[in-house]
């Protein structure tokens, strides 16, 4: 994807005046927290693709209707409450959420907040990444960043490795820590 995605809010009304290309960054930005969420309720149960199968399609199915206003509230709590009841439709008192039924959980309860907001940064941490990614390419600066701090590599080995001095590996991470941070803060800004 392209590093110039939009903002949630942008997305969800571009997507509603028939922007395609927004309704599918839209859709990409949050199926991994939909699966996220919805594996974490579910708990290894192989009904996982079938609520997040309803999740979509409720929102399709409401979409002509929905109208969005960011005034009352995020598009991510809007999906939250979605997929909140997609699980409870789906699989109702059978499946327990840090040991309560679901039908007993309020969606607007903060232990739901908390995972479903811990899952949220996940996936914009994810998002930020690949924009830079997508950005630097594969300089050895990036490399070092990933090896060293992704992928958690001793920094003298992934000197080594690429062939740069151990100075350069620490400098690569705060490099891109700092542009991480960067484009985080500015995604946080557009929500």
């Amino acid at each position: 994807m392209p590093a110039s995605r939009g903002s949630e809010t942008s997305l969800v009304v571009a997507a509603q005046a028939g922007d395609r290309r927004a309704l599918d960054e839209l859709v990409s930005a949050c199926l991994p927290l939909v699966y996220a969420i919805v594996r974490r309720a579910l708990r290894g149960l192989p009904d996982v693709d079938d609520v997040v199968q309803d999740v979509l399609i409720g929102f399709f199915l409401k979409s002509p209707t929905f109208v969005y206003d960011p005034t009352k509230g995020r598009f991510r709590s809007y999906l939250k409450v979605c997929t909140y009841r997609a699980l409870q439709k789906r699989i109702g008192r059978e499946i327990r959420f840090q040991g309560k039924a679901l039908d007993d959980i309020d969606p607007e309860e903060v232990a739901i907040d908390q995972v479903w907001n811990d899952i949220w940064e996940q996936q914009q941490l994810r998002r930020a990444l690949d924009d830079i990614r997508e950005t630097m390419g594969q300089t050895k600066t990036f490399m070092a960043f990933e090896l060293y701090v992704v992928l958690d590599q001793p920094a003298q080995s992934v000197a080594d490795k690429l062939e740069m001095h151990l100075n350069s590996v620490y400098r690569a991470k705060e490099q891109v820590t700092q542009l991480l941070q960067g484009k985080l803060v500015a995604m946080k800004d557009e929500d």
